[in-house]
């Protein structure tokens, strides 16, 4: 790779990791963007993937989940980008090419499940904030549950929508793009 080709890859994947840090910065302005945000900061990784490899899309969320932890004002929406949906739709098509419909299903819920348990854990226990923490002691254990239950709704929403979307960017994206490579 000769050095003009490696100065745009690294001005892209700085580009992208900008962009998804100001979405994630600007997701407390509303409350319903506290989920919204890192699932559309999670989108940025997929171009650099596309052009430049897998590895390139891990670094974009790795810098995005390093550099919203100082600039993102909401932890629980920076928690949730580093936890699940920053990550997800670059390995999604890993999981998407498991063979057997079931196993792949009950793979993207058990993660799913794992990393919600995990990024709620992380919240209250280690950074535990007192407008989480009330909001939790408030709501009961039924809601709760509901609220998983929906957040899994939500989840196989999004996955589905991954797939439009990363159609979008192939056929439609990337090639006013990215026309002169």
């Amino acid at each position: 790779m000769n050095a003009r080709n490696r100065t745009g890859k690294i001005a892209l994947c700085g580009i992208f990791c900008g962009l998804a840090v100001a979405v994630l910065a600007m997701g407390c302005l509303f409350p319903a963007a506290t989920f919204c945000a890192p699932a559309i900061a999670g989108l940025c990784a997929v171009p650099v993937a596309v052009e430049f490899g897998i590895k390139a899309g891990g670094l974009v969320y790795l810098v995005t989940g390093a550099l919203s932890v100082f600039f993102c004002p909401d932890p629980e929406a920076t928690c949730i980008f580093i936890f699940f949906l920053g990550y997800y739709p670059l390995i999604k098509p890993k999981l998407d090419a498991i063979k057997r419909k079931p196993l792949r299903i009950a793979a993207k819920a058990g993660l799913f499940q794992l990393a919600v348990l995990s990024c709620y854990a992380v919240l209250l226990l280690l950074l535990p904030t007192a407008q989480l923490t009330e909001e939790m002691k408030q709501t009961g254990a039924v809601l709760l549950l509901g609220m998983l239950a929906l957040g899994n709704v939500c989840f196989w929403v999004y996955d589905c929508a991954l797939v439009n979307l990363f159609k979008i960017y192939m056929v439609q994206l990337r090639p006013k793009l990215f026309s002169g490579r």
